[in-house]
């Protein structure tokens, strides 16, 4: 039996390049068969670790006499633009890995391009294909049959595709008074409507941007396409040159799009972007099914009360993203390999997947959602239908349909990454569009000729996966999965973490000395869902604190292990953080490490300023005086320029000064919005805000967004005390500049003590074959310093933290938060991140921090609160009704938990609206 290996090489978010490979002529179809007992290895994403069952594949195995081993990677959907001459050498170091480890490889139209097959690590399927009498490319949508296919070979069997389209809200363009968008548009006319559907603040600043290419994937590329109405590629050679930069009518396009970046009315890429938000009240976006199918809609929303619409784009077009299957050039067995590849085609389930909107291929369109196919030719079963779940709305449908018989291949795209480059460059340098695409065309033919120069130099063969070890006599098999939150490991899940080196060498260590644990299986997650960690795994580590307002019934109690454990001392855990992971007296998670908010300075600004350094911490009167003074010093830079979403160092700053307008020393936490005190506090901080000693950016927005600004070079700034913060320049500015950075606590008031900080923690399912032996592994976890971003959460395990700072400053430091956790006057604030920083007490906060907003635009401070608390407490009673584990629950926006929070946000406040006011 072989193990479901995990691979860390990300697909995608890159240009790759290939040339023709040399043409396999395929065996009959007895040979193929005849070569039973192979192993082929399959490599899929791990999203598809449930879809993907053995009876799916038993099938191909039992018809053709082989083993499947399937190994998962973690793989980037979205493709991303290249990266100058030294990223297309990483490009395919990384795509020769890729197909070095699976005979048969999930691919998309983002990473499998002319730079990957030119290179020579796919192999060329157009001769198989040929052979193949049950393969009919009639099945196939048209573009999607294409999208593949370049250089005279085709390179991946489609599985399914996107469809990108404009979409656009009727409601802006009436309130506007432009006529809605046509397939026959101009890039003078998109100019033109963006300019009058852009939205101004007060102040003149652009808030929401007419024109968004901005959701993900290649977007901008095949809005540009279609505009240009021509491919930038050179067909008469082989490999297809680029070809786009002597092009008079893309320069024209490109330099009406970057005027538009410049005046501020679209938003196109991360680096070509322009202002406002890419959310769901922009008027138009270049989008797939995410746009039209989500877009506009508010959870319990009726289809016909929307104003979403949705056309072809310009040339009467559509562009495709495709899903396929290719096979490693380094196969020994490829006829196999491309009979998998065919037969995994078939499948419905997987052809019906969170980034697709349809299956490739007609016959799996309509297919039973609930079934899998049982042969390898024909298309019965799995969830077919555009977008799997998700419903398209019956006046948008047509177009759907109609985007995907007029749909541009994929293949049609070739190059175009490099176009998206030179709009980056434009608005970047400021350079015009001939000398962006002169630059940009010679990097994409540097590049092609780099890929095409690695042909047939390196001997390509798949490693053979490996055997699962035997366990020795009376060894039992521990199974733990690990939550790293944006700390490290993979956004989607699964996958190996981004230390997997440090965690295998732990376990060998472990594995090797106990006496019952002979293999730990380590799976990487994003869920923090208790019930479904406790349920699957004997252990899980979280990167917050889960126990808090959460059903732990399924936890164990740790206490009897504790107390049994020589080597654990509850003294030697730093301050109250063992409270924090306590219920009814009773402690349902080891604290691993911690991660606590500080404020980092600029000892040279606070030098020239003459301001005194906070070495011990500092009073809220100090940090005031220090404000002032550095203000004094340079009144045209802001003395403390935060870059904390969660608004924690504001409600820190006003407990400082007396005010407690969310008590979290409360489960759940009390409300004090009105509270004279409250108010007193507030305003003295704001008043630091409107008297130019304090940033900000609107909380309201960033919590509504889940976005927020950061700024560069602060006198004083927010940061977190973990490993990879501190020490080497670290800071804005690069690892070059001189470090001049140090570290202190939030300011204390005389009331009230504060801290924020996250625990990383580990739990024990209470149904753990062996509760001991599985509580020896988390304790050898606790042990091992360099495994978290965050410090030791002993004091007795500083002398083995590995991290940049000093051992004397992280002392120092430990010393002062120590200090405050110990004291009882403490209050903990959430993180954005940590378990009570959940998308419910984000929410909870909203309504807080728009009057704060409000107040600083002028309004009233006192009335203000009294409106935001009666609408926080309307929503905190309609979220009451959901169970414990869903409120604390940290999904994204669109999960189930989700879209009932914000039926709750919308019914207490009907101006609420997720991407903000």
């Amino acid at each position: 039996m072989f193990s479901r290996r995990r691979i860390t090489t990300t697909l995608g978010l890159v240009i790759t390049a290939v040339l023709v490979v040399t043409a396999f002529v395929p065996a009959s179809v007895s040979r193929v068969r005849a070569e039973s007992g192979a192993t082929l290895v399959l490599s899929a994403p791990s999203i598809w670790e449930d879809t993907l069952t053995d009876d799916m594949l038993a099938s191909f195995e039992s018809q053709y006499g082989v083993d499947v081993a399937v190994t998962y990677t973690d793989t980037a959907f979205f493709g991303g633009g290249p990266g100058g001459a030294s990223a297309i050498d990483d490009t395919l170091d990384s795509t020769e890995e890729s197909i070095m480890a699976a005979d048969v490889l999930y691919v998309s139209s983002s990473d499998l391009t002319p730079f990957t097959t030119a290179a020579g690590y796919y192999l060329d399927l157009s001769p198989l294909v040929s052979a193949d009498p049950s393969m009919d490319s009639s099945d196939f949508v048209p573009a999607a049959w294409q999208s593949f296919q370049w250089d005279n070979g085709m390179w991946a069997i489609p599985l399914s595709v996107d469809v990108i389209l404009l979409t656009y809200d009727t409601a802006a363009f009436d309130a506007a008074g432009v006529s809605y968008p046509t397939s026959s548009w101009t890039i003078d006319d998109f100019a033109n409507a963006a300019r009058q559907l852009t939205l101004y603040d007060a102040d003149g600043a652009v808030d929401t941007v007419g024109l968004s290419t901005f959701s993900g994937g290649n977007n901008l590329s095949v809005f540009l396409r279609a505009l240009l109405g021509s491919g930038v590629y050179d067909s008469s050679v082989i490999p297809a040159s680029p070809s786009f930069s002597a092009n008079s009518d893309l320069q024209y396009i490109l330099d009406t799009w970057n005027q538009m970046v410049q005046d501020g009315v679209v938003q196109g890429s991360a680096g070509g972007g322009g202002g406002g938000l890419s959310g769901s009240n922009v008027p138009m976006t270049v989008s797939g099914i995410n746009g039209y199918t989500e877009r506009g809609f508010r959870p319990g929303e009726e289809a016909e009360d929307s104003t979403t619409a949705v056309v072809l784009l310009p040339g009467g077009v559509a562009g495709l993203t495709v899903q396929g299957f290719a096979v490693s050039a380094g196969s020994q067995n490829p006829e196999l390999a491309y009979a998998l590849a065919a037969y995994l085609s078939t499948q419905a389930s997987l052809a019906s997947n969170q980034f697709s909107g349809s299956a490739a291929r007609y016959s799996l369109m309509n297919a039973d959602a609930t079934q899998t196919t049982g042969n390898a030719q024909g298309g019965q079963g799995g969830p077919g239908g555009f977008g799997g779940s998700r419903t398209i709305p019956d006046a948008i449908q047509p177009v759907v349909d109609q985007g995907l018989t007029s749909a541009l291949p994929a293949s049609e795209l070739r190059y175009m990454d490099y176009v998206t480059s030179a709009v980056d460059q434009m608005s970047s340098s400021g350079l015009d569009a001939a000398s962006a695409l002169q630059t940009t065309e010679a990097q994409a033919v540097s590049d092609l000729q780099t890929a095409v120069a690695r042909y047939g130099t390196d001997s390509l063969y798949v490693v053979a996966p490996t055997p699962e070890p035997t366990l020795a006599p009376g060894k039992i098999v521990l199974n733990c999965a690990v939550n790293t939150g944006f700390s490290g490991g993979r956004p989607g899940g699964g996958g190996d973490l981004a230390n997997q080196d440090q965690w295998d060498q732990l376990i060998a260590n472990f594995t090797a000395s106990d006496p019952d644990i002979g293999q730990v299986n380590l799976t990487s997650v994003n869920t923090t869902d208790l019930t479904e960690l406790a349920s699957t795994y004997d252990c899980f580590i979280l990167s917050s604190n889960a126990v808090t307002g959460s059903d732990v019934s399924m936890l164990l109690n740790l206490d009897p292990l504790m107390d049994n454990d020589p080597s654990f001392d509850r003294n030697d855990v730093i301050g109250n953080t063992l409270s924090q992971v306590q219920q009814d007296n009773m402690t349902w998670a080891l604290p691993l490490a911690i991660s606590p908010q500080l404020l980092q300075y600029d000892t040279q600004q606070f030098a020239l300023a003459g301001v005194p350094e906070p070495t011990s911490g500092w009073s809220i009167d100090v940090f005031v005086d220090a404000l002032r003074t550095l203000n004094q010093y340079d009144n045209a830079l802001t003395p403390f320029q935060p870059n904390d979403p969660s608004g924690s160092y504001l409600l820190m700053l006003i407990a400082a000064y007396g005010g407690l307008p969310i008590d979290y020393r409360t489960d759940p936490a009390t409300l004090n919005f009105t509270d004279p005190a409250t108010i007193t506090a507030v305003q003295q901080v704001l008043d630091l805000v409107n008297q130019g000693y304090i940033g900000y950016s609107s909380l309201s927005q960033t919590v509504a967004s889940l976005s927020f600004d950061m700024s560069d070079n602060p006198a004083i700034s927010t940061t977190t005390l973990n490993r990879f913060n501190f020490g080497g320049g670290r800071g804005p500015g690069g690892s070059d500049r001189e470090n001049t950075e140090a570290y202190t606590t939030y300011p204390q008031g005389t009331q009230y003590s504060t801290i924020s900080y996250e625990i990383t923690t580990g739990y024990i399912s209470a149904t753990a074959q062996n509760p001991d032996a599985t509580y020896r592994f988390l304790s050898a976890v606790s042990g091992a310093s360099d495994l978290f971003s965050g410090i030791p959460a002993r004091q007795s395990q500083l002398s083995t933290y590995t991290g940049e700072m000093d051992a004397a400053t992280l002392a120092a430091l430990y010393q002062q938060v120590n200090t405050i956790l110990n004291n009882p006057n403490t209050i903990v604030f959430p993180t954005f991140t940590e378990g009570r920083g959940s998308v419910t007490s984000m929410f909870q906060s909203y309504w807080l921090f728009k009057a704060f907003d409000n107040y600083l635009a002028g309004a009233d401070l006192q009335a203000e609160l009294e409106d935001a608390q009666t609408i926080t407490q309307a929503y905190l009673d309609c979220v009451a009704s959901y169970t414990p584990d869903t409120i604390t629950t940290t999904d994204q926006p669109g999960g189930g938990m989700f879209e009932q929070i914000t039926t709750c946000a919308m019914s207490a406040d009907p101006t609420f609206t997720l991407g903000g006011n």
